[in-house]
Order: C-alpha cells, then sequence, then structure tokens
C-alpha cells in the first residue's frame, strides 16, 4: 500500500506530467482461404487493397497503452484554444481565460481551484519545512505542485501527518473531478467507421460520449494530437 507522499507524488503527476492509459477495442480481421490467399498474392499492392472477398471474419480484441498528456494542460484545452496551436505551458491560461464555448465552466472552475489549492499547499508546507525563510513570492502553479511530492515527504517525517493527509485527500478529490470532467472514468471505445481527419490514426471516445473525440494514433505512428470537442462534433461527420 502506498504511502500518502507516495500517493501524492502520482496525483500531481497526472496534474502536471500526465500519464499512461490502456485502451482495449476490437478489429475485424478477415480469415482469407487458401484460394484467396493465391489470388490476392498474384495482385498488385493498389489492387490487393481495394480486393473484397467473401472469406470468414473474425473480431480479434487489441489493446494500446497511450501517453497521456497532464490534467491540466487537458482542463485548459477545454476552456481555451489548444494548447498545441498556442505554444508554452498553457499554464498562464488559468489567469487569462479566452470566451468560453458552452460546457467547459466546470473545468475553469476546477482549474482556479487547483491554482489556489496549489499556493496554500506550497506556502503551507514553506511554513512548517522552513519557517525562518518567509514567504516566496511569484511561485507558479506547475512549480508549486511539482514541489510538494518531495516537501510531503519530508514534512511526514517531520511529524506533520495531518498536513500531508489534507493534501492527499484534496488533491485525490480535485484529480477525481478533473477525471470525471475529462470523461476518463467512463469505459473508453474506439470508433468503428470514422478515421481521423488530418492523419488518418484511429478515434476514441467516451462509451457514454460524454468526452471529446481524440485521435491515438496508428500502430506506426503516434496520435497528432487532434481533437474534436463535444461541442463542435459536427466537423467530425463532415469529414466522413
Amino acid at each position: 500500500m502506498a504511502s500518502d507522499p507516495e500517493f501524492i507524488a502520482d496525483l500531481v503527476r497526472q496534474l502536471v506530467s500526465g500519464w499512461e492509459e490502456r485502451i482495449e477495442y476490437q478489429v475485424p480481421v478477415t480469415q482469407h482461404v487458401t484460394l484467396c490467399q493465391i489470388r490476392r498474392s498474384s495482385m498488385p499492392p493498389g489492387r490487393r487493397r481495394h480486393h473484397e472477398c467473401e472469406c470468414p471474419a473474425a473480431v480479434e480484441a487489441r489493446a494500446r497503452t497511450l501517453q497521456l498528456p497532464s490534467l491540466i494542460v487537458q482542463l485548459q484545452e477545454a476552456v481555451t484554444e489548444p494548447v498545441s496551436k498556442a505554444g508554452g505551458d498553457g499554464i498562464g491560461a488559468i489567469d487569462r481565460p479566452h470566451s468560453n464555448p458552452p460546457g467547459n465552466g466546470e473545468a475553469l472552475a476546477l482549474l482556479l481551484t487547483i491554482r489556489a489549492d496549489a499556493h496554500d499547499y506550497y506556502d503551507a508546507l514553506r511554513a512548517v519545512l522552513y519557517p525562518g525563510h518567509g514567504e516566496r513570492k511569484g511561485v507558479t502553479v506547475l512549480s508549486a505542485l511539482r514541489a510538494i511530492p518531495d516537501w510531503c515527504a519530508m514534512a511526514g517525517e517531520a511529524g506533520h501527518d495531518d498536513l500531508v493527509y489534507g493534501i492527499k485527500e484534496d488533491l485525490r478529490k480535485r484529480v477525481r473531478t478533473a477525471r470525471i470532467i475529462l470523461g476518463y472514468d467512463s469505459p473508453m471505445a474506439m470508433l468503428a467507421d470514422v478515421l481521423c481527419g488530418d492523419c488518418g490514426g484511429a478515434l476514441i471516445v467516451a462509451g457514454d460520449a460524454s468526452t471529446d473525440v481524440r485521435c491515438i494514433g496508428t500502430p506506426e505512428a503516434a496520435p497528432c494530437g487532434t481533437k474534436y470537442f463535444r461541442w463542435d462534433w459536427i466537423k467530425l461527420l463532415e469529414d466522413l
């Protein structure tokens, strides 16, 4: 069982650095009979790719492990232009929200809560670990969050268990809320007949359609970063 500081480190990692997630899906695989295999082997590649036959097909289970962006970045994408287009780490977007599409007020409210919490945790830990150093100004949200796991380990060793436990519980609630808003606590499904309009990669969405549609790339190429927002799915339909 993980200690409180170890648990905090995992929560901060999800908020700041991202995490790996396993996506399971099914694909139809044609079982070509011997005669069909012979015919296909004599065809040029272009014709073989579009050749249709009546050979039996079976459904095979597949799985991929994806490296997902941090929860903070994904929450920011829900309330501002995508970070990949804006450049930088985007943390300043917490202070400067753009005009918001419908449905992203929860994400903005959570970002503001995480920002306030990060500074509160940082100040509280600094006060007990370095009481003679005074307040430090200008600490960014990311810097504050990255300092918290090590400082919590030090605070726990110094007997400040209640402080560490409180930080753990608050962070757990923030991460849980972020995962619900972004749909990660709903089973993910792959869209069967639609590909990414930018790179031709596979697309996934929550099984209850509660999330954005995201590109997960192909077996040969990483995801291109394209996302079809919940309020903008009409663009995905236009690509069909």
